[in-house]
């Protein structure tokens, strides 16, 4: 229940963020969760042996994010900045060696897996779909099929799951958990065209559903694989019943990049 309340919660937040603020608003709200997934992220990659410059972190997380949610063409020289900045750094880093590299490969996942997911991300809350009347439409459709997809992967694995999906990474995932997500995934992003993105095409939804369905459970292990590698059950406690942002947004920063380049690709006026 706890785990159901805190995401209805959040969407209260993000949906009227998206659809009615300024788009500045929506952008204040991604930063902000930015800043609390890197702190997450870094406490995982300082487990590991790799804790990132934080500053440096930060400061090319927001740039690559906001570089690709308004000047797409500044992205390319900005991560060729960062990566620059990182080995300079470490350069002048005291200490042995082998570390100070750790830490520039610390640093430059932080920004990559962070930055360029998280740019689209908010990308997605400022485009607007032909002929609909506000903004917004393709973030809630990412949200619906996601995370509708996470519920039935949950009761489906838990009702029906037999076969393990990756054992090694997050023993509790099955083959029947999965499929059971897919096919929510689909059931929320058909939502859209029902609800509250009537102009999106019922074929688009459904390619969508199935897509976006598949990348997110790319994004989850993904980040299983982080724990696990790390040894920490949740990034982090922010979330009640969810854990951390990383745990909450894991499938969206898959899903988000894949999304924006269908939209740019197949629905963009």
């Amino acid at each position: 229940m706890t785990r159901i309340l805190t995401a209805l919660i959040l969407a209260a937040i993000v949906i009227p963020a998206v659809k009615w603020a300024p788009p500045w608003v929506w952008w204040a709200l991604l930063l902000a969760a930015g800043i609390g997934a890197v702190v997450e992220l870094q406490g995982m990659l300082t487990r590991l042996g790799r804790a990132p410059w934080m500053a440096l972190s930060l400061a090319g997380t927001f740039a690559i994010a906001l570089s690709i949610g308004f000047v797409p063409a500044a992205a390319p020289p900005l991560l060729t900045a960062v990566v620059l900045a990182a080995l300079l750094v470490a350069l002048t880093a005291s200490g042995p060696l082998a570390p100070r590299i750790d830490r520039v490969m610390g640093t430059l996942f932080v920004v990559a897996y962070l930055g360029l997911t998280g740019g689209y991300l908010g990308a997605l809350g400022t485009v607007q779909l032909p002929g609909a009347n506000d903004r917004g439409d393709m973030l809630i459709l990412a949200m619906m099929a996601v995370y509708v997809g996470d519920i039935f992967a949950f009761y489906g694995g838990r009702i029906f799951g037999r076969h393990k999906l990756a054992p090694v990474i997050s023993p509790k995932k099955t083959w029947e958990g999965a499929i059971a997500g897919l096919v929510g995934s689909v059931a929320g992003a058909l939502l859209a065209p029902l609800w509250f993105a009537q102009t999106l095409p019922v074929r688009h939804a459904l390619a969508l559903g199935l897509l976006l369905g598949s990348v997110g459970i790319a994004g989850d292990l993904a980040e299983s694989l982080l724990k696990r590698a790390a040894e920490v059950k949740d990034s982090g406690a922010l979330l009640p019943g969810h854990g951390g942002i990383l745990d909450r947004v894991d499938s969206l920063l898959f899903a988000a990049p894949v999304l924006y380049s269908y939209y740019a690709l197949f629905l963009a006026g």
